[in-house]
């Protein structure tokens, strides 16, 4: 990785973090440090760009806030608390979703338009 790359990926980690942070004060998570590093080794996993992953967090943030605003999700007392593991679910299936989105489009079995037969 080059200093360029070091640095951006640091910036990104940086507001990774505190997006993470952000989402688990509000949703009253019992472990701040290790959401953040769930959602950091998630983004290390998927292979997105930090500032797409930085964007994904926040709208996984906004999705999660609206649902419990519904009351679909809880945010209650502690050992009630269901907002972070649904906010991380939400991340999850926004990180396939965007990964399968951006992935190359191979044929399917017996589709043979690509390989000339």
């Amino acid at each position: 990785m080059s200093r360029r790359q070091g640095k951006r990926a640091s910036r990104f980690q940086v507001e990774i973090e505190e997006g993470v942070r952000r989402a688990a004060v509000a949703f009253r998570d019992n472990d701040v440090e290790a959401s953040v590093g769930t959602a950091v080794r998630l983004w290390w996993t998927s292979h997105l760009r930090g500032r797409r992953f930085v964007q994904l967090v926040f709208q996984a943030h906004d999705v999660t806030l609206a649902r419990i605003s519904v009351g679909a999700v809880e945010r209650g007392d502690a050992g009630r608390r269901e907002a972070m593991p649904y906010f991380f679910a939400v991340l999850r299936d926004l990180v396939t979703q965007d990964g399968r989105a951006r992935s190359p489009a191979w044929p399917e079995v017996g589709e043979s338009s690509l390989l000339g037969f």
